[in-house]
């Protein structure tokens, strides 16, 4: 089975076989190799893992031949963009098919496929002597609230952090804001921290500027509602609004989100790019990275880039600010971990394991991150280790790092626990959509929203 799919990352597999990839083969093999365990008990068996289109695949491919040289597992993945990569993975889970054995997942992906035991506990794989060496994986070297975030019970609307661990996160990401200090600092525009002050920024960006003030995901799916968005939305309730209420009850037709949700749409139609409804995220990252907007709320990691001279065009030109946040100025912003889980129908799961644990150990997540980028990283040895310290430490001025550490406080999974999230915020962007089109004002669009969705969580049995 050969599953490459090379399209926006083709160079990166050629990358994979250069001097750079391999000059630290020989000490990265005798340090696995201090492992108690045989990384070769799997050799020979195939092994193909589902990826999405993420900076952390970009960062991971040029390792693989490590792995590759270490197990002597024949490895093959298969790269889709984010949209199509989920669709097809939960194809391959819902059937059972086992076509991906490693899959890239997280928290909130997790609560649909635990529920109908899609993906496996990994805590048998931990304590497993012939799998694991605890002693040299080290799980107590992962930040512990970004573990915990990938352990649920099963509960429904509750339970994040108990339970089996699912996955094993491989990144993290906080929501803040990136905008153009050049530009407001030309225009003596204000850095907002309300979501009014946000809207006006944008279009004083525009018109000063003649670029689009603010770009945004836009794309009516799951993937568009999930960072920048959800955190102005928290920040702007003071944390108080949630998606479902305690009775499981849909909630998007609250007042405040009303609101919010109405001045947001607003503000993109007025002064982000007329292609928004179409925009992926790194649509809309490349399009801050060629200096084509004035603001972007989402992803504390596209700061990797747009601090990359070779990709960039606003390179040191970037400032980081929190989330705009409510009117008692608190910014509580979503937190996301990719993360790496074995499929329950999986037929090789001990070379998934050897995988994950090879992909997740100190050394590949080191090398991730300062030879590729790979940003946050999750464990606490990557992240103090001086040479990423340097690394990021002049991004904004020093902003970016003062910035995350700040946003990180109090940022946290923004959702409530259940298995119908994906089809909840589809509901609700494309609610987003018809608000954005003039189809339908703020109130009546989400109004219908929270009717669609209490329709779903019925027929699913989460609520009477």
């Amino acid at each position: 089975m050969r599953l490459h799919r090379r399209s926006f990352m083709g160079l990166m597999l050629a990358m994979s076989t250069t001097p750079r990839a391999f000059a630290q083969s020989d000490d990265s093999l005798a340090y696995f190799r201090r492992a108690k365990i045989n990384w070769r008990q799997a050799e020979g068996q195939p092994l193909a893992l589902g990826m999405n289109k993420h900076p952390f695949t970009e960062s991971l491919l040029p390792l693989i031949p490590e792995f590759k040289e270490l197990t002597g597992i024949n490895l093959d993945y298969l790269i889709l963009p984010e949209n199509e990569y989920f669709t097809r993975l939960a194809a391959d889970l819902s059937q059972k098919q086992g076509e991906f054995s490693v899959i890239m997942t997280g928290p909130m992906r997790n609560w649909q496929y635990v529920t109908p035991g899609w993906i496996d506990e990994l805590d048998p794989f931990l304590k497993d002597p012939k799998l694991t060496d605890p002693a040299w994986y080290k799980l107590d070297d992962f930040i512990p609230g970004l573990l915990s975030a990938n352990r649920w019970s099963g509960k429904i609307g509750a339970g994040v952090g108990e339970g089996p661990l699912y996955s094993i996160p491989v990144m993290a990401e906080g929501y803040i804001l990136h905008y153009r200090k050049d530009i407001f600092d030309q225009y003596n525009i204000k850095v907002p921290t309300t979501i009014d002050e946000m809207a006006e920024a944008a279009r004083l960006v525009k018109k000063h500027a003649g670029i689009a003030g603010i770009v945004a995901r836009g794309t009516p799916n799951v993937a568009a509602l999930a960072t920048g968005y959800i955190s102005g939305l928290k920040s702007y309730t003071g944390g108080e609004w949630s998606e479902i209420d305690s009775n499981m009850r849909a909630n998007l037709h609250d007042p405040q989100a009303v609101k919010y949700t109405e001045t947001y749409i607003d503000m993109i139609r007025e002064s982000g790019p007329p292609n928004w409804a179409n925009l992926q995220w790194y649509d809309a990252m490349e399009s801050f990275a060629a200096g084509q907007a004035g603001m972007l709320g989402d992803a504390d990691i596209f700061a990797a880039t747009f601090e990359d001279p070779k990709r960039s065009k606003v390179a040191g030109k970037v400032g980081y600010a929190l989330i705009p946040g409510g009117s008692g100025g608190k910014t509580i912003a979503g937190l996301w971990t990719w993360a790496l889980g074995i499929n329950k129908a999986a037929k090789n799961k001990t070379a998934a394991w050897l995988f994950i644990q090879w992909a997740t150990s100190q050394r590949t997540l080191l090398r991730a991150t300062l030879n590729y980028r790979n940003l946050n990283p999750t464990r606490t040895s990557v992240t103090t280790d001086p040479r990423v310290k340097e690394m990021i430490g002049s991004w904004g001025g020093g902003s970016y790092v003062e910035t995350t550490k700040k946003n990180f406080e109090t940022a946290r999974i923004a959702w409530v626990p259940q298995p119908e999230r994906t089809r909840l915020r589809d509901i609700r962007a494309r609610a987003h959509h018809a608000i954005y089109f003039k189809r339908m004002s703020a109130a009546d669009a989400l109004k219908k929203a929270s009717a669609d969705l209490d329709r779903v969580l019925k027929d699913a049995g989460i609520r009477p």
